[in-house]
């Protein structure tokens, strides 16, 4: 006969006491370890696994959701001859979808259908071999598939079969022993101080669009954060605006608001004199559309609040990111800078480029403008870097061989 439960008595001040249940058997444990709550969980394959959060609930939703997946996975009649299509549809909609923006996961569904459309989609994840994955990337090559794309596809199969072989579905992720084809050198343009003046006087023409290129050239923020700024957000005489939501495209029902990308890009960002002139142009235009518009002006609420975006079309609709692109590219013309190799994220390299190269301020204080949560991202946007080199050498010699 099995034994049954005991519970905990957990004893209050007057005497009287509860009885806490204990967990069910292999659900684990839930407990803090310093700032951190941990909960165990085994799989079914029998092996343990451990997640970390930062409250107890989350820990335990978490882990929930973890062993659901588990338990769908296993569910599934053909366990270790899931084919690699159904495999990476599995983990599409059963972890990916859960995880990532809907921008994202367009792009994910999109890299999915290719693997599970390929000649890997019917092997059976636990028969795949380093061979034939290599032999699929040569054949996108021979495709005309550029090494980026490639490698973002890879990126997902790896993905695909880490699933796998933590549900005992396979033994090993064969897509790991195949390196990801090498691509040209980045050739990312990042504009001069002089071009982005001329840029920025073209913008000032500009009552749509012309505040997006502003924050984009000197605040240095991704279009997603731009096109999610709503009037709540700004104050002008303090010169201040915060980010709170991005605008995001979502399938089928056009742009919307979402979350940022990153927490770090999230709070208050100072802007500059030029850009909150911008910024009250953009308001004295858009208050003569809304009130042509009236009640066909369109609403907007994000996470049950009213939001009035700033970034909008004639009738109030958000304005889609190609649209600031266009506006880039043609301020760019008439600027006499070209419009080759421009465009949204074209402002960030030049804000990061510009502080570093020309000013001399430091990757900390950079990341921390721009939003990057680490400096080596803010690193990698750097472009051009200026004198640094000249002067660090002169300053070795000053120190170093001095006569």
């Amino acid at each position: 006969m099995a034994n049954t439960p005991k519970g905990k008595r957990v004893h209050a001040a007057d005497g009287s006491f509860t009885v806490r249940a204990r967990q069910s058997p292999g659900s684990g444990s839930v407990y803090a370890e310093g700032d951190k709550w941990r909960a165990t969980w085994v799989d079914a394959a029998g092996k343990q696994h451990r997640i970390k959060a930062k409250t107890r609930r989350e820990a335990e939703k978490r882990r929930a959701a973890a062993i659901a997946a588990d338990q769908a996975m296993h569910d599934r009649p053909t366990g270790a001859d899931t084919p690699v299509a159904d495999a990476a549809r599995w983990w599409l909609e059963n972890l990916a979808a859960h995880r990532v923006r809907n921008t994202s996961l367009i792009r994910y569904s999109a890299r999915v259908e290719r693997i599970a459309k390929g000649p890997l989609g019917a092997v059976a994840v636990s028969d795949l071999r380093a061979e034939q994955v290599a032999e699929w990337v040569t054949k996108l090559m021979t495709d005309g598939l550029g090494p980026k794309t490639i490698a973002d596809v890879l990126t997902v199969l790896r993905q695909v079969l880490d699933t796998a072989v933590d549900l005992g579905h396979a033994s090993a992720n064969v897509a790991k022993r195949v390196p990801n084809p090498r691509s040209a050198p980045r050739t990312a343009r990042a504009l001069t101080v002089d071009e982005t003046r001329k840029l920025l006087a073209e913008a000032r023409r500009d009552d749509r669009c012309g505040a997006a290129v502003g924050l984009l050239f000197v605040a240095g923020w991704r279009v997603s954060e731009v096109l999610g700024l709503a009037w709540e957000d700004v104050d002008l005489d303090a010169g201040t605006a915060v980010v709170r939501r991005a605008g995001v495209y979502v399938e089928g029902k056009g742009v919307g608001f979402g979350p940022t990308k990153t927490a770090g890009a999230r709070g208050v960002h100072h802007i500059s004199v030029g850009v909150a002139d911008m910024l009250r142009a953009r308001r004295v235009a858009q208050a003569t559309e809304r009130l042509r518009a009236g009640e066909l002006w369109t609403p907007y609420q994000y996470n049950g609040e009213v939001v009035h975006p700033v970034f909008t079309d004639p009738g109030g609709q958000l304005i889609r990111r190609q649209a600031v692109t266009k506006a880039i590219r043609r301020m760019a013309v008439t600027a006499g800078i070209g419009a080759d190799r421009i465009g949204t994220h074209t402002g960030r390299r030049t804000v990061v480029t510009a502080l570093y190269a020309e000013a001399g301020v430091d990757l900390a204080d950079i990341a921390r403008h721009v939003g990057h949560a680490s400096t080596s991202t803010t690193a990698g946007y750097v472009r051009d870097l200026g004198r640094r080199p000249q002067q660090t050498a002169e300053t070795a010699a000053r120190l170093l061989d001095a006569q």
